[in-house]
Formats: C-alpha cells, structure tokens, sequence
C-alpha cells in the first residue's frame, strides 16, 4: 500500500490529518489510524500493518486486522491510498 500522489499527511498532537490536494478534503484519524498511517507511509502492506499493531497494542489479531481492513477501505474508497 501507499499514498496516492496528491495526499499529504502530518501528525498533530491530537491525532494524524491527512490532506488530499486534488479534491482539497481533510481527514483527521486518532492514535491507532495514525499509526495505521504512518505504517503505510513506509509502504508496509497489511499483514506487516496488522503485525506491528498487534505487538504495539493489546488485542486479538483478528480483529486488528477487521479493523485495519475498514480503515485502509474506506481510505482507498477516498483515494487516499491504492494497492
């Protein structure tokens, strides 16, 4: 996975803002999607995505992965990533 050309992405204090230069929308994500972000940054692909949440934060890896699957969906229906 890896951002599309035109998206940008910066951490905050408050969480990681992601900024599509083409459609000039803004997406805020939380601790755990910038995480998310910041692995997809270094084009790491889902199942590395999956593993490296699963030794940072307590939790089933299935549903890591459920929830890891949404997120990268719902940032490919945005156009924010692609495959």
């Amino acid at each position: 996975m890896k951002f599309t050309e035109h998206t940008k992405i910066r951490k905050e204090k408050f969480g990681t803002v992601v900024f599509d230069t083409l459609t000039e929308k803004i997406f805020i994500s939380d601790e755990i999607g910038g995480e998310i972000l910041q692995l997809i940054d270094q084009q790491k692909d889902l199942p590395e995505i999956v593993s490296a949440l699963e030794s940072q934060f307590a939790g089933d890896r299935d549903a890591i992965e459920k929830d890891v699957v949404e997120f990268t969906d719902e940032l490919k229906e945005n156009k924010i990533i692609c495959v």
